[in-house]
């Protein structure tokens, strides 16, 4: 076929203009790159499959081979820790712990991780008080948004009128997922996550709440243990109405903090205090144990610091917007706070007479609103989903838990992985080219091979390099290479083969050896991909991808190119490759 007759191909059309519209995707939607490369990969392969001519083959590998290229020149390529550095956050547990338990802590972490969305992320444990948790990011923004989750010991409960109502080990942990859009604007929260219970949970909650209509359900996140919390009048009536009374302010948040089996969080005006300064020894005030965290504004003088110290108390500061408590009106008990980041509160929403009436219920939501506006309210409404997400599917951890200072990861010995990894897969395709020289005694049979190889790894660094390289995806992407050479060695031997069978029904069966080996190595790598371990998750994608490739794209267009090569060898009048 001329290259007149090609251009006026409909068929040959049809690919120039998605690969045009392709093209266009990856720059204009930058941020999509992977998703756009893969998606063309299936849609070429596809078209190669079903129109079946050799142009439309060697087309369809041709255009992913440049589209990654370009991929690559215009949006570059992201690398894992191991490429790149990155940053370690240590995670302090407040206790000692065993060897069961520290397994239990990383494995948690490491589902939070996950479902953050990570692409690389290392969780070792270092003694029996330490967790490092390595990320392949030096970005401040989202490091900052990692500490935040990674610093929730996680352990989820609702409080009505002093009881404990519903726990993180009544959800079901599948059924979490961020609340629907309609949802929002009828509870009119920012945000919401939605999540199933457990039986013996919804029985529980129905038992509690029964005859408390319009009674706050106060829904805490890691909510302080023995603690007790020293705040200001005005601290107190920031977050309320102006309307509102100072002491149906108090009566509110002690509503809020109060717990049954002596877990009350006690809270004391320090006004009183600051102005006097006998009223410390009359209210003798005494610390539980020489735990007890007494939670303080970090604009808290210091003098007003230094004697809540003096009294045996160990200091908890949080920032001024995050101490004060924003309040909302109840309908059964008056002003209340509706959200107190200091104590982990995140909402307080009214239980609706319905559901007080003691029949069970299975499905709850908890849900927020944001401070921010346009842009940036959606922007942290997303982040608090992620974030309640995140924590409540990883499970709560046995141990509260502290962060440590964080460190940067050097990247040199990185450079140096890269460097070798490169090696390794320029090292592997010399030694396939030496053997299949040896093996068909003519160096024709080794340029298509290689050439082939070649697309593979630069559509599969493409692809891969959209999301993160790590040293788990570049074993992948040889492992790929490997079992592609090896199908074209399948390839290479039926087109040389000597019998009485056609050329298109030795394609066949080449092409069922193939097939089976590709179907073999995707259900093999589902598991890992599925497992949760996010060390072993790249070299899975980077093996499906790369089967994914070489049955619909480069196993093709191989045996188009190797038919032509071999025939001009001298080998076997060969007919055309007209299926796979």
């Amino acid at each position: 076929m001329t290259l007149s007759s090609i251009s006026k191909n409909p068929k040959f059309l049809t690919m120039l203009v998605l690969f045009i519209l392709f093209a266009a995707g990856l720059i204009i939607y930058s941020k999509f790159a992977g998703l756009l490369l893969i998606f063309s990969l299936i849609i070429f392969g596809a078209l190669s499959i079903w129109w079946k001519e050799k142009e439309v083959k060697l087309a369809g590998l041709a255009a992913l081979v440049i589209l990654s290229l370009l991929n690559i020149g215009l949006n570059g390529m992201k690398f894992g820790i191991d490429f790149s550095g990155g940053t370690r956050i240590p995670v302090i547990l407040e206790q000692a712990v065993p060897a069961e338990t520290m397994n239990e802590l990383v494995q948690t972490i490491k589902t939070r991780a996950s479902v953050l969305g990570l692409t690389e992320v290392r969780v070792r444990a270092i003694g029996d008080t330490e967790i490092d948790v390595e990320i392949p990011s030096s970005d401040e923004t989202q490091i900052k948004f990692i500490e935040d989750v990674l610093s929730h010991q996680g352990v989820y409960f609702g409080v009505v009128d002093g009881k404990i109502a519903i726990t993180g080990e009544d959800i079901y942990s599948t059924s979490i997922r961020p609340s629907q859009l309609q949802e929002l604007q009828q509870s009119g929260a920012d945000w919401g996550v939605d999540f199933s219970i457990t039986k013996n949970g919804a029985e529980t909650f129905a038992q509690t709440v029964k005859g408390k209509p319009n009674y706050p359900l106060f829904m805490f996140l890691d909510r302080p243990n023995d603690a007790v919390l020293f705040i200001s009048e005005a601290e107190l009536q920031a977050g309320a109405p102006p309307s509102a009374d100072i002491s149906e302010l108090v009566a509110g948040a002690k509503s809020a903090l109060s717990l049954e089996d002596e877990k009350t969080i006690e809270l004391y005006l320090t006004n009183e205090f600051e102005e006097n300064e006998s009223s410390w020894e009359s209210m003798n005030i005494t610390p539980k144990s020489n735990k007890t965290k007494a939670i303080v504004s970090g604009s808290m003088s210091e003098t007003t610091k230094q004697k809540i110290k003096s009294l045996g108390f160990v200091l908890k500061e949080v920032s001024p917007d995050d101490f004060t408590p924003n309040f909302a009106k109840s309908p059964a008990l008056g002003y209340i706070p509706s959200e107190w980041k200091a104590v982990g509160m995140l909402s307080a929403p009214a239980l609706s007479p319905k559901i007080t009436e003691g029949l069970p219920s299975y499905s709850y939501s908890i849900s927020g609103a944001v401070s921010g506006t346009g842009k940036d309210a959606t922007a942290e409404a997303s982040e608090s989903t992620k974030r309640i997400v995140s924590i409540l599917k990883g499970g709560s951890l046995p141990v509260q838990i502290s962060l440590g200072s964080r460190t940067s990861l050097p990247a040199n010995l990185g450079s140096e992985f890269l460097k070798l990894s490169l090696i390794g897969i320029i090292s592997a395709l010399i030694a396939i080219s030496v053997l299949v020289g040896i093996r068909y005694r003519h160096l024709k049979t080794i340029f298509p091979i290689v050439a082939i190889s070649i697309s593979e790894l630069i559509i599969l660094l493409s692809i891969l390099g959209s999301f993160t390289v790590d040293l788990a995806a570049m074993a992948g992407i040889i492992a790929a290479i490997g079992v592609g050479v090896d199908a074209q060695i399948v390839i290479t031997d039926e087109i040389l083969k000597r019998d009485n069978y056609k050329m298109l029904e030795k394609m066949e069966h080449a092409f069922d050896i193939i097939k089976t080996n590709v179907i073999v190595a995707i259900i093999s790598m589902v598991p890992l991909l599925f497992s949760g371990l996010v060390e072993v998750i790249g070299f899975a994608i980077s093996t499906m991808l790369g089967s994914l490739l070489g049955f619909l794209l480069s196993r093709p267009a191989y045996a188009v190119i190797a038919e032509k090569v071999l025939e001009e060898k001298g080998g076997p009048s060969t007919e055309s490759v007209e299926k796979q």
